[in-house]
């Protein structure tokens, strides 16, 4: 007898209709950098360039033909060919200056849906600043153009709001004029083929979910480390900080992956609702669990940066935090006891993101006085980046005489076995295209981590600080009380 299988993921087989894109911050790095290349890419490999059309959006007044340059630009710097950017962007994109308001932006949709023969289809995809949410939105309402004969759907970027207070008054807006069905909140860290396998490594592997709880793990940690700086967002990040930016959004995702039951059903609404009770079992974390600093002058590889407060567009007396470690304590029957450690940081050693599961020693440890120093936990690594696979750490006997113990790992790479891996932002276009939203945020999901990091966006204390290039502030070890714990990579000593 066979065993039943579900569906596989509705983007796996749709077929993607025809519609119409509008790119709001269509001159955003973003844009530019991510998200044209991706649907190039994308269009290109799905074959649906016919039946599709882009029209960005953006506060600059220019033509079709200018705007086209931009993205032709952007198409060849991330390595398209220059004859095929050029001819791509004439067949599917225009531009619109948002200062002619939306009665223009809704005659020229028209214009274009009638001109190509599209179905009224419309993807809204707003990668704009928080501030500029309000405005867009109502102004789509204003014209009418929250709804039509087709499908309509919303994309919003991160970060969704700046506190709970604006997370429930944007969810609020955006309820005003969309379903919840219509609406995607987009976290690209979700896309990731090692964040997605989570859910197969744990509920596909008994060998690992019959392991996966308080009875067998000490500490999960999860790591989000960059080399960089600023790189011109120093506007946008000195009035968000490193938890706004990363631990609310990438983090917090990541962690209810790994803290998630099986969900009843390998759906958008069974997945999203286990996610939902891992973050409503855990407490508000308080100041004591928590550690903020920023980066001082350094180095960064062979080069000499500055700190944070030198930085151009900086205020001399910010606050702001560009490292943030953080323990949180999940209260389910499954973690009870159990320690989640999350640090982000920016000017760290080396570019990182990566959980590591550390499992609990055995109980009695049968080779006392047979000459062996320690045992070592087993520890399971997965890496998200760079490079993404999976690393499981054990220990085995040295050859020879005596009883050494040394670890040892049992590896896979993606792309030791299946080479390049798609881009983030191409899995989750072609998602919200076909409207599957397993791997969008729901209302009550980016609340609920809202509500658990208030007392912590709110904090306005002087932030502790760390060189550029180490591994932060040594206030951070702190945090880790287990025996013989310690943060990986660890903390410089």
């Amino acid at each position: 007898m066979s065993t039943p299988q579900h569906p596989a993921p509705a983007s796996a087989t749709a077929e993607i209709e025809s519609h119409l894109l509008v790119l709001f911050g269509a001159t955003g790095d973003l844009a530019k950098r991510k998200l044209i290349p991706a649907l190039y890419s994308l269009m290109k490999r799905r074959n649906f360039d016919d039946t599709t059309r882009i029209l960005g959006v953006a506060g600059s007044v220019m033509s079709d033909e200018e705007y086209r340059e931009i993205a032709r630009r952007a198409l060849v710097d991330s390595g398209v060919d220059e004859h095929e950017a050029s001819g791509w962007c004439a067949d599917v994109i225009t531009y619109l200056s948002v200062k002619e308001g939306f009665d223009a932006l809704a005659a020229k949709i028209d214009r274009i849906e009638q001109a190509a023969d599209l179905p009224r289809n419309r993807a809204y995809y707003l990668a704009i600043p928080p501030a500029a949410f309000d405005d867009t939105i109502g102004g789509l309402a204003s014209v009418g153009l929250h709804e039509s004969d087709g499908w309509t759907r919303v994309v919003v970027e991160k970060p969704f709001g700046t506190d709970l207070d604006s997370a429930v008054e944007l969810n609020a807006l955006l309820h005003t004029w969309f379903d919840e069905s219509q609406i995607y909140r987009i976290d690209h860290y979700l896309a990731k083929e090692t964040v997605q396998n989570l859910l197969v490594f744990r509920f596909a592997n008994p060998l690992f979910e019959s392991a996966w709880n308080r009875d067998r793990i000490d500490s999960v940690e999860i790591t989000f480390a960059e080399t960089l700086g600023l790189e011109g967002r120093a506007g946008y990040f000195d009035s968000a900080g490193i938890v706004r930016d990363v631990v609310q959004n990438h983090l917090f995702q990541i962690m209810t992956l790994i803290a998630m039951e099986p969900p009843v059903r390998l759906n958008a609404g069974a997945i999203r609702d286990e996610k939902v009770k891992v973050l409503k079992s855990i407490y508000p974390v308080n100041g004591e669990d928590v550690v903020r600093a920023q980066y001082t002058a350094g180095s960064a590889g062979e080069e000499e940066v500055p700190g944070y407060l030198e930085e151009d567009g900086i205020s001399p007396g910010s606050n702001t935090e560009t490292y943030a470690a953080m323990r949180i304590c999940v209260d389910n029957w499954r973690w009870r006891g159990v320690p989640f450690y999350l640090r982000a940081g920016k000017r760290l050693p080396e570019r990182l993101t990566q959980v590591v599961v550390r499992f609990k020693r055995p109980p009695v440890f049968l080779f006392d006085g047979q000459g062996t120093p320690r045992l070592h936990a087993n520890v399971m690594y997965i890496t998200l980046q760079p490079d993404e696979g999976f690393d499981l750490r054990f220990d085995v006997k040295i050859p020879g005489e005596g009883l050494e113990l040394v670890p040892q790992s049992l590896s896979f790479r993606y792309g030791d076995v299946f080479g390049d891996l798609p881009e983030a932002y191409e899995t989750l276009i072609v998602d919200f295209l076909v409207g599957d939203q397993t791997l969008f945020v729901r209302a009550d999901e980016a609340e609920e981590a809202w509500r658990i990091l208030e007392s912590v966006v709110d904090l306005d204390s002087e932030p502790g600080s760390y060189p550029a290039g180490s591994w932060g502030p040594l206030a951070a070890d702190s945090l880790i009380t287990g025996e013989g714990d310690h943060w990986h990579p660890q903390h410089d000593s």
